[in-house]
């Protein structure tokens, strides 16, 4: 299997051609000092990993010709959103990286009442291609088929809204929440899975029953309170095992 592993849009690919450009071809020239005749591994995002040998290594662009293909199977079987609050410093950052390797397929980023950092319009664009490139790099790093979608900025009303079609959880640190680990031993799981979390002083209660009304569920992770950026790999960690314990086979919502 190939040492170094690379997402590349479908249309870079052409006649078993692969062009890497952009700060790929940077990496692969500059930090990595890939010569042609190395192999490398290609992923388009629809499951297969390309074994590619580098026929041509420049400053811009590098191409690499397709010499066979694998189809993987390394994804969770349980589609998991994670819906996070907006939070200081790297928090963010963290949860995308560390919530990449284990296996969260989409995150949505909000904006709640309690969230310390305030992004403004012309601050969204940029914190979201960071957010994405450190979903890609911790995709290559995990060997991910796939590098999670990240949203957002958004409210969490309207984050509710793109949920449909999933078994929605809240993260929510009270005596009258479920814990995770009981509500993951019903005898279906769905396949579909979202959690909100939220900011560092947590989510107020408007905020709880708006989510609520959504068909959420209020649940805690352990007679503790975790950080923001703990809170959603621990859920998440806990559904996947929970899913994977038995060999359960995920049934629609």
């Amino acid at each position: 299997m190939p040492k170094h592993r690379f997402f590349v849009p479908p249309e870079r690919f052409c006649d078993g051609v692969v062009c890497i450009a952009g700060e790929d071809a940077r990496q692969i020239r500059t930090v990595l000092r890939l010569q042609p005749g190395d192999e490398i591994g290609v992923l388009d995002g629809s499951g297969r990993e390309y074994h590619c040998v580098l026929e041509s290594v420049r400053k811009d662009e590098s191409v690499a010709r397709v010499h066979r293909w694998i189809s993987l199977d390394v994804e969770p079987r349980v589609h998991i959103t994670v819906v996070q609050s907006l939070a200081k410093g790297d928090k963010v950052e963290r949860v995308i990286q560390h919530g990449t390797e284990i296996g969260v397929a989409r995150f949505v980023l909000v904006q709640t009442e309690r969230s310390v950092v305030r992004l403004h319009d012309d601050q969204v664009g940029k914190r979201l291609e960071r957010w994405r490139r450190i979903a890609k790099e911790a995709a290559e790093q995990a060997h991910r088929a796939v590098v999670p979608v990240i949203e957002g900025v958004t409210s969490l009303h309207y984050a509710l809204e793109m949920l449909n079609g999933a078994s929605v959880l809240t993260l929510h640190p009270d005596n009258s929440a479920v814990p995770l680990v009981e509500w993951a031993q019903y005898d279906s799981f769905p396949m579909r899975v979202a959690l909100i979390v939220g900011p560092e002083g947590g989510l107020t209660d408007e905020e709880v029953a708006l989510c609520a009304r959504h068909g959420a569920v209020a649940v805690s992770l352990m007679p503790r309170i975790l950080r923001t950026e703990t809170a959603a790999l621990v859920a998440v960690s806990q559904i996947l095992f929970s899913a994977d314990l038995a060999g359960r086979n995920p049934t629609p919502p």
